[in-house]
């Protein structure tokens, strides 16, 4: 498997999964690391005090409290959302993290010079805490190599330049070995972000491959569940339709039979194509189900929309043509069941799926090409598309 076999929009996802899963991973270590800070500060203000000017030494300290409970803050209201949000809300929550980052560990740069101390063992005190703040970040951060360069620089160019302007050897030395560890700290983020990604890339393209049916190119029936489970759980949240098609090709067995079986994939390759483009948007889903049975699930789609959809689909494989010497109409036609619902808490979507299947039964039984709407919307089928 290589990424050469997917298009640009699979690629898109790749990406999307893997933004979204890195975040997700740091996004749940952020409460203990930003404890960890808050923890950290407190040893340092502990240690400090008496050497440091108490209102600086304490002013310094609600900083770093501060902005770590907005970090919690931020984590608690990200993770709820993060799953199924979008890919600019990603984006911008990878930003809003980067910032907080660098704010956090600009605090703990600027303590060189805000509270550095006079006494040489206090120095490496501190010394000794930042450069455990620098090698755990590398740890958490190792999924996002940018976070890390905002999270290292802020401390490891103050701590650094401080050393070094101080002028004494064993200063100058812990200059040059501080700058050294973040060296080979973010060589190693480097790589670990690396493998990290390329395991992600394999792993979603693996599952991509076990949800997608190898014929026609759409999901199987494995993806059409998860995704019609998901479907349903967002719409139950945001109180909005789903419409659903379920979609059988008319004596496909017997088309099969004259016309042969790689002859039938060809059609069937069509008909995946014919979905596709019909039912175009970004939230649509199309599935292949069962043999000759497709089915097509339209979030945020009303009884109006959901039927012009399917009718679409009749007229554009009617101009298509596609000969079907064993069928009266002597064309290759499609029976539809039809059903839409504005699901709640309380809602079956078992019940949902029985009944559009229901409604396709009614379509075939009633002389198959031709769309039947369920009972449950209690409306009559409509006509006959020959």
């Amino acid at each position: 498997m290589t990424e050469k076999a997917f298009d640009p929009p699979q690629q898109d996802e790749v990406e999307r999964q893997i933004l979204i899963e890195s975040l997700a991973l740091l996004y749940r270590s952020m409460p203990t690391a930003s404890l960890g800070h808050a923890v950290a500060a407190g040893f340092i203000t502990y240690a400090l005090y008496g050497a440091i000017t108490s209102a600086i030494l304490f002013i310094w300290m609600g900083c770093v409290v501060v902005v770590a409970t907005a970090r919690v803050g931020v984590t608690a209201f990200v993770e709820r959302r993060i799953a199924r949000a979008p890919f600019a809300s990603i984006q911008k929550w990878s930003n809003l993290l980067a910032t907080l980052t660098f704010i956090q560990t600009s605090i703990w740069g600027a303590s060189v010079f805000v509270i550095w101390p006079g006494d040489i063992a206090l120095r490496a005190l501190l010394i000794t805490i930042l450069a455990g703040i620098v090698a755990t970040g590398g740890i958490m951060l190792s999924l996002h190599r940018r976070s890390f360069i905002v999270y290292c620089l802020p401390i490891a160019l103050p701590v650094v330049s401080q050393l070094f302007m101080s002028g004494s050897e064993i200063e100058t030395i812990l200059g040059i070995l501080f700058a050294f560890f973040s060296v080979l700290i973010y060589a190693s983020v480097n790589r670990l972000t690396q493998m990290f990604r390329k395991l992600l890339r394999v792993r979603h393209m693996m599952q991509t491959e076990s949800r997608t049916d190898a014929l026609t190119q759409l999901a199987n029936r494995r993806g059409f569940d998860e995704n019609m489970q998901d479907t349903w759980q967002r719409a139950v949240r945001a109180q909005q339709p789903i419409g659903l098609l379920i979609i059988d090709v008319d004596y496909f067995k017997d088309y099969n039979d004259f016309y042969g079986h790689p002859q039938g994939d060809i059609a069937l390759k069509k008909l995946g194509e014919l979905f596709r483009k019909i039912a175009s948007r970004s939230t649509d889903f199309c599935a292949r189900v069962g043999g000759e049975e497709f089915a097509v699930i339209m979030p945020t789609t009303e009884l109006e929309g959901s039927l012009q959809v399917a009718q679409t689909i009749m007229d554009e494989l009617a101009q298509a043509r596609i000969p079907h010497r064993n069928c009266q109409h002597g064309l290759l036609t499609l029976s539809i069941g039809l059903n839409v619902a504005k699901p709640g808490r309380d809602s079956n979507r078992h019940t949902f799926l029985m009944e559009a299947d229901q409604a396709l039964y009614e379509a075939k039984e009633s002389g198959r090409n031709q769309i039947c709407i369920a009972r449950s919307l209690q409306k009559a089928p409509t006509g006959d598309n020959s």
